[in-house]
């Protein structure tokens, strides 16, 4: 009984330790690799506590160098984008300015009366209210409804809306973002002629969006 009491203490640290150590994000929302990561870690506790002829470190060496893959992993994909889409996905744009992208609801095999019953847990009671909605690649969906369907808007007050959308990504810690590009409907040169104007390189901006109005809010490393 002691033996089985220390072994579940032991575990009980090791997977706890491994949890924080992955992050505070891990415990809301899980990515692929860390949904695998998580179901192989709780079959590795169970081995040490069900089986008392099996050796501890069956499971702390195991757990140990999932944790370090888990660390190698969400390094390559914060530092390499292009390893991250690969292996993680990136957010789809199934609304876009109110227009429904059949093609990505299609290729998420996601049906309309799907998309609607999210929606109303978004708080969304009809799909024209809708601006942009998206896939976050955690599998979420993110809405941002238009400018006359948002609370207290200037369309209630018989004042004209202009649309803003949401701010698209251009540029991410030095690193330009092509996909951002695309979607703002901006391009490489021309980001690249806005920097110049700027005397500013694109390895010296931190962070750089611009939203559906041409509003850029633009952050430089240091």
């Amino acid at each position: 009984m002691a033996t089985l009491f220390l072994r579940t203490i032991v575990i009980y640290i090791l997977l706890l330790a491994a949890i924080r150590l992955m992050g505070k994000r891990q415990v809301g929302e899980l990515e692929v690799s860390e949904l695998v990561i998580t179901f192989l870690l709780s079959e590795l506790a169970v081995l040490p506590l069900s089986n008392k002829n099996a050796p501890l470190s069956h499971a702390i060496v195991p757990v140990l160098l999932l944790l370090s893959a888990e660390v190698i992993f969400s390094y390559l994909a914060f530092r390499f984008p292009r390893f991250r889409k690969i292996a993680l996905g990136k957010p789809s744009v199934i609304i876009n300015k109110g227009k429904i992208d059949r093609k990505e609801l299609a290729k998420l095999r996601i049906g309309i009366a799907e998309l609607m019953s999210e929606l109303r847990l978004c708080g969304v009671a009809s799909i024209d209210e809708v601006e942009y909605a998206l896939i976050e690649d955690n599998g979420k969906l993110s809405v941002f409804k238009n400018a006359r369907s948002s609370p207290l808007t200037p369309h209630d007050s018989g004042i004209a809306a202009k649309e803003r959308g949401i701010a698209h990504c251009l540029v991410a810690e030095g690193r330009i973002s092509r996909d951002g590009l695309k979607i703002s409907g901006r391009t490489e040169e021309w980001l690249n002629s806005f920097l110049e104007e700027k005397n500013t390189a694109v390895g010296d901006v931190y962070f750089m969006t611009v939203d559906d109005s041409g509003e850029i809010v633009m952050i430089m490393k240091g």
